[in-house]
């Protein structure tokens, strides 16, 4: 065994989780985003499970990885992926296409792959999407985020999020499009959703920001190793949650980040007791966006349906006046009644495609932003 690598045996469920079941091997390794990583591998798949370790960080201490591994695969870390696979790739475990067991088919017109993608600062690991346009690039590439679902039920069966008809409309514009489903959601799963705000009676907005973000940078972070995107030319777009998680994000900051397009964004829908249009707790999501709004050094597309039953037209105002008056730079777009799910789902149907891209083409004019699309 060559010095910063170690192997060791554990036991799975068929499931994939460590436990009772056949013996694993796996191998502890450096991802080419630079993190330490173990892999599992064995004739019925692999696994992916990230380091505790830091980036860059000297495997001198090998033995404490390995231990640290143990401990992780040991707390039900270990996420299923491609079966029949084997990505134990001595003496350098390199990130690999993943395609989870029973999952959708690949799409091979968009390039469709799925990934691995480690959270190092959650300990975890988030199931990522990619599609690409042909060619190498390098491409502008955009960071899509999903919304919620009214129960934990409903989030946990999500499986990947595919919604393939704004994904090919950004394909064919020339973007590279990177998927991730946040910890707790549908694939990547995990005990605990990691951008849940508590409960409507008590909410906490900003931890669900917080958690949402950790997702959403460890996916800009693995973006920004692939060769054939433009690290200075990517957005972050998303719908609904997505979008607050979207906006929440851009207060951190990252570098080269262009604009965010936020679809229906916000939280405190689709709970039991909602009246039309009215989200639990819409004032204190107000001093949220205001207190991120001086943050945010990039435009912010702000694009709503006038119908949304889940957030109706006076929170659409509230936040974004809010956002707006405490610095943020953006515009609101109001579309006219859009008649599919409940006007909350304009972006990811197809024929909301000509409503929101004549929205995001005069946002990209009256920006003076140098995007294609």
């Amino acid at each position: 065994m060559k010095k910063g690598h170690c192997a060791f045996k554990l036991t799975r469920r068929s499931n994939g989780r460590a436990g009772a079941g056949a013996p694993v091997s796996l191998v502890v390794g450096r991802t080419s985003a630079g993190h330490w990583a173990t892999a599992e591998g064995t004739a019925k798949g692999v696994f992916v499970l990230p380091m505790l370790a830091g980036p860059h960080e000297d495997p001198g201490g090998y033995r404490e990885n390995c231990r640290g591994a143990k401990q992780a695969a040991r707390h039900r870390i270990l996420r299923p992926a491609m079966a029949g696979a084997l990505c134990l790739l001595a003496p350098v475990l390199v990130d690999c296409a993943l395609a989870a067991k029973g999952d959708k088919k690949l799409d091979t017109s968009l390039r469709e792959a799925v990934h691995s993608v480690p959270v190092v600062a959650a300990g975890a690991s988030i199931v990522v999407t990619s599609f690409r346009p042909r060619g190498n690039g390098p491409f502008p590439w955009i960071v899509l985020s999903h919304g919620t679902r009214p129960t934990p039920e409903a989030n946990r069966a999500l499986g990947r999020y595919r919604p393939l008809y704004p994904v090919r409309e950004w394909v064919r514009r020339g973007y590279a499009v990177f998927v991730p489903v946040r910890r707790g959601y549908g694939a990547s799963g995990g005990e605990k959703f990691a951008d849940s705000y508590g409960s409507c009676r008590h909410p906490d907005f900003r931890r669900a920001g917080e958690g949402a973000a950790l997702d959403l940078l460890a996916t800009v972070e693995w973006a920004k190793a692939q060769r054939d995107v433009d690290s200075k030319r990517w957005l972050l777009v998303g719908q609904s949650a997505g979008g607050f998680a979207s906006i929440y994000t851009a207060s951190k900051r990252p570098a080269g980040l262009v604009t965010v397009l936020a679809f229906s964004p916000g939280r405190g829908a689709g709970h039991a007791k909602q009246r039309r249009g009215e989200p639990c707790a819409s004032d204190r999501m107000a001093e949220l966006f205001a207190s991120i709004a001086p943050q945010i050094a990039v435009p912010v597309l702000w694009f709503y349906a006038e119908n949304d039953e889940l957030l109706g037209p006076r929170v659409q105002k509230l936040w974004f006046e809010s956002f707006r008056s405490a610095g943020g730079r953006g515009e609101l777009v109001v579309a006219p009644p859009f008649p599919e799910a409940r006007g909350h789902g304009v972006f990811p149907s197809s024929s909301g495609i000509p409503i929101w891209t004549a929205a995001v083409s005069k946002f990209f004019d009256s920006q003076g932003l140098a995007l294609p699309f």
